[in-house]
């Protein structure tokens, strides 16, 4: 047994074998003779404990399951979105949630919620292959699934079978049926293989390819120039089409020989180096079976990436490719500082939102910005003048407004002139004056209709005195008049009263004869003047007094 298989040689002292991405994990398990594979459904449970195992390990960082299409049901949706319930919850802490939403012990919840709060990463994709075994509506259930990748494989290919006819699909990668590379041979295999890939790259939607040389599984290999071709052809599509390349370590921690997997080892170089050169993103996934074969043989694959040069791997998330960085260089950094905001040992993950790694929102500042506006606010506070004076009025929201637009005109009046029709902001205190405006002449012109209303009142006080006592009692006319002249005639009216009270009890020249006069010439003038909205009031109360003053007369 290779030693490569050994969960202790995959957590060497290295802290990047952990950082490596392993997009490719089947939660379903082994596969089973041909005749008796069937659909299995998934199960929250199931892709749960799949998780569990990676963080009590430790390692790989970022997972993500991505079964053969052949095996998809109409559960998978539903446990996948209840899945990813379950972690949202783990992830917040709730670890008795997580549990009963998962269907799992609250100490499998407690270990997965740790992991996810040290940064691990789990996603959900699929592996769409051309079996024919699978459903017709495939398709729809990986899309109902919402996938965070695809893997773009090819498993069958079409020959000419000696009983069932052409067109057969053959499963080339499966012992049961290795016998049939007699009667095709190898090159005629890689030419049937590289034509459905290449067709299906072009054609249907996919994010990765997968494990480019499953034609060799079994050690038959091209010849060099050959395969050198099928390897620019496959990198020139995935170029084109923004997709990535997988480098599966399923062949090195597997059963085989020591000579085979150095070839193997020599054509992912040749292949590594030819994605690097033309900008196509490489994936690393194990194509484990089972969570001990989780991360399988990366302690190797982290050497070939040292050789290449190779720094930054891709993993799917929300389906798009997103770069991991297995070494925090400064460039690195600076650009995980803007989109992430946070660091993760070992790695340094870029392209990724805050709320796909489902992080807290924070404002978008980064910290080269905040030191810059703490230098720019320390020399402020320090200096005295008119920048300080400016800063001790904050007491109204006016001079906080004020202050604040004097120290951005004194302190960047070059750098920033767009601030410049921000001024606009007086407008308001020259609406309200406006406002007030028409309100003043109002109040002088009730003062002179006072005024107008005393005057008269010196020849005869109480003729003036009882039509104010009348307009009293005349209270119900008024409502139809607005408030705004409500105010200087109640003003009038208080006046007239004591004034009158006043001038009764204080001059003794008044006598009982200028009352007919007063009877004769009321002053209409100052009435009109005053109140005209009591006219029909004010006319009837004064022929009341007069003939209440006759039947006086008359009994004396």
């Amino acid at each position: 047994m290779d030693p490569a298989r050994n969960e202790g040689s995959r957590t060497l002292n290295d802290p990047r074998i952990a950082a490596i991405p392993d997009t490719h994990g089947h939660a379903k398990g082994e596969h089973r003779p041909y005749s008796e594979e069937r659909p299995i459904a998934y199960s929250a449970r199931m892709l749960f404990l799949w998780f569990y195992h990676a963080c009590r390990r430790g390692a790989p960082r970022f997972l993500m399951v991505t079964d053969h299409i052949n095996y998809l049901t109409f559960e998978d949706p539903g446990a996948v979105n209840t899945l990813r319930r379950a972690l949202k919850l783990a992830k917040a802490g709730d670890l008795y949630g997580a549990a009963e939403t998962a269907g799992v012990d609250i100490a499998h919840a407690a270990v997965v919620s740790e992991g996810l709060r040290r940064g691990m990463l789990y996603a959900i994709g699929a592996e769409v292959d051309n079996d024919p075994r699978s459903r017709p509506d495939a398709q729809n259930i990986v899309d109902a699934m919402r996938p965070d990748g695809m893997i773009r494989s090819v498993h069958f290919v079409p020959i000419t079978h000696p009983e069932k006819g052409p067109d057969w699909p053959w499963p080339y990668d499966n012992p049961e049926f290795t016998h049939f590379f007699d009667l095709v041979g190898v090159d005629q295999l890689w030419e049937l293989y590289m034509a459905r890939l290449i067709e299906d790259v072009e054609k249907l939607p996919g994010n990765i390819v997968g494990h480019f040389y499953k034609p060799a599984t079994f050690g038959h290999w091209p010849s060099k120039e050959k395969l050198e071709q099928y390897e620019d052809r496959i990198i020139d599509a995935c170029a084109a089409r923004g997709m990535a390349i997988e480098l599966n370590t399923r062949f090195l921690y597997r059963e085989s020989s020591e000579d085979a997997k150095r070839r193997y080892l020599e054509a992912n170089r040749r292949l590594l180096r030819k994605a690097k050169a033309k900008g196509v993103g490489i994936a690393v996934g194990s194509a484990a079976h089972s969570p001990k074969d989780q991360g399988g043989a990366f302690d190797a694959i982290l050497q070939l990436l040292d050789e290449c040069d190779i720094n930054e791997l891709v993993f799917p998330v929300a389906g798009r490719l997103a770069r991991v960085a297995l070494r925090a260089t400064k460039e690195h950094i600076e650009a995980q500082s803007r989109t992430q905001g946070e660091t993760i040992s070992g790695s340094s993950i870029t392209g990724f939102s805050r709320a796909e790694l489902g992080l807290p929102e924070e404002p978008e500042v980064s910290k080269s910005s905040k030191a810059k506006t703490r230098r720019d606010v320390g020399p402020k506070k320090r200096t005295t003048g008119p920048e300080r004076a400016t800063e001790r009025p904050a007491k109204g929201a006016a001079s906080s407004k004020a202050s604040a637009a004097a120290k951005s005109e004194t302190a960047e009046p070059k750098t920033k002139p767009a601030k410049l029709p921000k001024p606009v902001k007086p407008a308001k205190a020259a609406k309200a004056p406006a406002e007030k405006k028409p309100a003043k002449p109002a109040k002088a012109a009730a003062k002179p209709a006072a005024k107008a209303v005393k005057a008269p009142a010196k020849p005869a006080a109480k003729a003036v005195a009882k039509p104010a006592k009348a307009a009293k009692a005349a209270k119900p006319a008024k409502p139809a008049v607005s408030a705004a002249k409500k105010i200087p005639v109640k003003a009038a009216a208080t006046k007239a009263k004591p004034a009158a009270k006043k001038k009764t009890v204080t001059k003794k020249t008044v006598t009982k004869r200028p009352t007919a006069a007063a009877k004769k010439a009321p002053t209409k003038k100052p009435v009109a003047k005053t109140a005209t909205r009591a006219k029909p009031t004010a006319k009837k109360p004064p022929a009341k007094a007069a003939s209440s003053k006759k039947a006086t007369k008359k009994r004396r």
